[in-house]
């Protein structure tokens, strides 16, 4: 499994450039893990990128300062109604 820190440039809301928030981990059906910090809105922030196709697969797990909050066949909602 292959994990991959998102940088600051490849931010595109200015909230995230701003220190504070949570660390949310993303894993994808391939066994990609994009993990973006500073996040204020962890529900906000996964619905945008699950409306990205990156070619990775569905989102499988979602974790939260390094808590899992969603898994695919676990929870019976969208992942960014965590």
């Amino acid at each position: 499994m292959s994990e991959l820190r998102v940088a600051d440039k490849f931010r595109t809301n200015d909230l995230s450039l701003q220190p504070g928030g949570y660390e949310v981990t993303v894993v994808y059906q391939s066994g990609q893990r994009f993990v973006y910090d500073k996040i204020k809105r962890p529900g906000y922030y996964i619905k945008s990128i699950s409306a990205k196709d990156k070619g990775y697969g569905p989102i499988m797990e979602i974790l939260i300062d390094g808590k899992t909050s969603w898994k695919l066949g676990v929870n019976d909602t969208e992942p960014w109604e965590i």
